[in-house]
């Protein structure tokens, strides 16, 4: 058969039509697959991350918090959390176990299994250690428990219950001077049981629990308020023959009570 020119030309122009539809077809899927391909890895990729836990700084922050009250339960005594709270006591001459454990809030057995005794038999000079949970600083210049807190209020009570409010007050600062007195034990019941310092100890009174006002004298002396200028003892002239008071200069004279150095 005789092809013409012209449909060898129309033939031609046919088929490279379908070769360059088909490449471009052919491209095309390539191209797709590719791309599929990409989007694919990207999404598993994805989600592999997604898989894996992240704890993010803030997290982990919170998650400390959140185990901070296990962990300080789980403190063995001694160790530093522990510590915070205790603190040293050194035994004066006419001390007991039963005073220092109820100065610092404790009782005997508290005290003595904390120091390892065997029995209540201390001696002057010992270092003990003690609870400082209730121990607090007062302007006045002292360091004291709440039940020391509370001896200073009955010893006002049983020395000025019958005192005008002020008077009150000057006998609490008398006591909290002798406490920061090289001259006087560095203990409150160091100081409220001197032998021979305060009557109420003797006939008994100072055991009894005080009202409302020598609470509250009590505490205004705590907070620095000495309406005896720093006087250090103080008596009833009239009824005290003691020498000793008598000889002494006052400095200030507040209801029955005068107050010296």
């Amino acid at each position: 058969m005789q092809y013409s020119e012209q449909d060898i030309k129309r033939t031609l122009a046919v088929s490279l039509s379908a070769y360059l539809l088909y490449f471009a077809l052919f491209s095309g899927a390539l191209v797709g697959t590719g791309v599929e391909a990409t989007v694919s890895e990207a999404v598993e990729a994805s989600a592999e991350a997604a898989a894996v836990p992240q704890t993010l700084p803030a997290e982990e922050a919170e998650a400390k918090l959140a185990l901070a009250p296990d962990a300080q339960e789980n403190l063995q005594p001694g160790e530093p959390a522990q510590q915070e709270a205790l603190g040293t006591y050194r035994v004066q001459r006419g001390d007991t176990l039963y005073w220092i454990a109820a100065a610092h809030d404790m009782t005997v057995d508290e005290l003595k299994a904390i120091n390892g005794l065997e029995s209540e038999v201390i001696r002057p000079g010992q270092t003990l250690t003690v609870s400082l949970a209730t121990v607090r600083e007062y302007p006045a210049g002292v360091r004291l428990s709440d039940q020391e807190v509370k001896w200073l209020a009955q010893m006002i009570y049983a020395e000025a219950r019958g005192e005008p409010y002020v008077g009150q007050v000057a006998v609490g600062a008398v006591i909290l001077n002798r406490l920061k007195s090289p001259k006087f034990p560095n203990t409150m019941y160091g100081v409220l049981f001197q032998q021979n310092a305060f009557q109420p100890i003797s006939n008994g009174s100072f055991f009894r629990e005080p009202n409302e006002r020598a609470v509250r004298a009590a505490q205004e002396a705590l907070m620095g308020h000495d309406p005896t200028n720093g006087a250090l003892f103080f008596f009833n002239p009239r009824q005290s023959q003691d020498r000793f008071m008598h000889s002494r200069p006052a400095t200030v004279t507040i209801g029955q009570h005068r107050f010296m150095n």
